[in-house]
């Protein structure tokens, strides 16, 4: 009698295994899948291999090939076997419900942030999200934010002085780094009550903008094999041998950031308040959360989500904004007049209401904003408790369809943010489509920078005060000294995602001399 071998089970088990994904694939494209009745081609329905050469193999490509299903297969499309994408802004408001409609995340799109997923972006459940939510979303409404105006105008003013002080020396930079050490000492104050400090270092790095980038590229590795999460962990151990920005990166959210969680801790129990004004953790600590949500790893993936996205976003979008500048002097000279208007010294800029009530600033600024996108990769949600009824037209044929609940349903700003009929020459910056009152309320309604609904962008003030007084600044006293240097549309312009947008990988970044 034959004994079974090691290798007899590893055969059985493979021919099991392969049993079983052909025959869910075939379930995956037969009429009895919940999704059979959606469009889109039969392998993506089948599989979810032709996302997994998009995204993983090609590197976050997977926007491209969603981009053309739409185009062949009409505004609802079926992007895998159990995701449906859709191209229509009209459904924004039915996917991305507000109102107590339950909205979840599933769990293969947030899987991508890996072991830094316990924060609120990377939260799938709704009641959750609520709750996490709920502990410092007074800390980031609009009087709150107010209050940090000064440090921000401060620090613009800093920005400039820094970037003035390049005329002479012949060099280009890349302003996305610069704008990435603003961002990063603004949301690092408002969350622990002192910036990092890269705006007073002599150089522009290290920085968080190529080091952000490196940590969130194995998001996709993440989604199809979770069970590398915990790698990421690893870091810290090998963060003398990292490359500079990616060690600053590592040694600031698990060295850096967890003592600066731990001082505020013990400040509270011992009745300490060494600050003006509150910060985001002190909030967070002193909320009504279980004793379950303010542990260390909480608290510090909270961090991560709070320093990363507000560093990336803002930075990209100042960065886009000025290449279009730069590029457009019309634009250029029609935006510094407005702020001339209104500004009596470049060094003393106007309260935040006043500058919010430039038309003109507002329109560069959703512009750069619609061309950089936020967060570029897909967000979808799961109407848990209800079916979504598409009701829409494709080749001039009416369109119905019924989009069953528990699967989830997203959109793409990358793919959005071009429609065609919304915004004609949607490639082209052009600040003026954003001043004409007829056509606002389209505009808005397609706008997806910051999501929608329950889950819009907690940040949304904060980030809409950085970049006008930033903007303001910039506008006066260092644009009129700033030229391009060999950099071109294609260095601004989408190509591929790390969740974040990103240029051709041969791109050297929005390069500038000051003069």
């Amino acid at each position: 009698m034959k004994h079974t071998t090691l290798l007899d089970v590893l055969l059985f088990g493979t021919v099991v295994l392969a049993a079983y994904r052909i025959l869910r694939a075939l379930y995956n494209v037969s009429p009895l899948h919940p999704l059979s009745k959606i469009p889109g081609p039969k392998l993506a329905a089948a599989t979810y291999l032709p996302e997994f050469w998009h995204d993983v193999i090609k590197g976050g490509r997977y926007t491209h090939r969603i981009r053309e299903m739409h185009e062949q297969y009409g505004p609802i499309v079926r992007i895998n076997p159990d995701e449906i994408h859709c191209s229509d802004p009209a459904f924004i408001d039915d996917i991305y419900a507000a109102g107590g409609k339950r909205r979840d995340k599933p769990q293969h799109q947030v899987r991508a942030l890996g072991a830094w997923s316990a924060n609120i972006f990377g939260c799938a459940d709704h009641d959750t999200h609520r709750i996490r939510r709920a502990a410092v979303a007074r800390f980031f409404s609009r009087s709150m934010v107010s209050q940090l105006e000064e440090e921000i105008r401060g620090l613009a003013g800093r920005l400039c002085d820094k970037l003035l002080a390049e005329q002479g020396r012949g060099r280009p930079i890349d302003v996305t780094m610069a704008y990435s050490c603003l961002a990063s000492d603004i949301i690092s104050d408002y969350c622990f009550g002192q910036p990092f400090g890269l705006l007073a270092q002599e150089e522009w790095t290290p920085n968080f903008r190529q080091a952000g980038i490196a940590v969130v590229r194995p998001a996709y590795y993440f989604r199809f094999f979770p069970f590398l999460s915990p790698l990421v962990g690893l870091g810290r151990w090998f963060v003398n041998y990292l490359p500079e920005d990616l060690a600053l990166f590592i040694r600031t959210l698990e060295i850096d950031v967890p003592a600066l969680i731990a001082k505020t801790r013990a400040e509270m129990d011992a009745g300490i308040v060494s600050r003006a004004r509150p910060t985001v953790f002190m909030e967070l600590m002193q909320s009504d959360l279980p004793a379950s949500e303010k542990t260390h790893d909480r608290l510090k993936s909270e961090a991560f989500s709070l320093l990363g996205a507000a560093t990336e976003t803002t930075s990209w979008a100042l960065g886009t904004i000025t290449y279009y500048l730069l590029r457009q002097p019309e634009t250029m000279a029609r935006l510094r007049a407005e702020v001339e208007a209104v500004v009596h010294d470049p060094r003393q800029l106007p309260p935040l209401p006043t500058l919010e009530k430039l038309p003109y600033l507002s329109a560069v600024i959703q512009e750069g904003l619609r061309l950089s996108y936020g967060v570029s990769s897909r967000t979808a949600r799961i109407a848990t408790h209800e079916d979504l009824i598409y009701r829409g037209e494709f080749n001039k044929k009416p369109i119905e369809l019924i989009l069953p609940r528990g699967y989830p349903v997203g959109m793409s700003p990358v793919i959005t943010h071009h429609n065609e009929t919304i915004f004609p020459d949607s490639y082209s910056f052009v600040p003026e489509r954003w001043l004409d009152e007829s056509s606002r309320r389209g505009l808005d309604k397609a706008f997806l920078s910051f999501s929608k609904g329950s889950r819009v962008c907690l940040g949304m003030n904060l980030a809409m005060c950085e970049l006008h007084l930033t903007l303001a600044a910039l506008t006066l006293r260092v644009f009129p000294h700033m030229r391009l240097f060999e950099t071109t549309e294609r260095d601004v312009r989408y190509d591929y995602d790390t969740l974040s947008p990103n240029p051709v990988r041969d791109s050297k970044g929005i390069r500038v001399t000051v003069e």
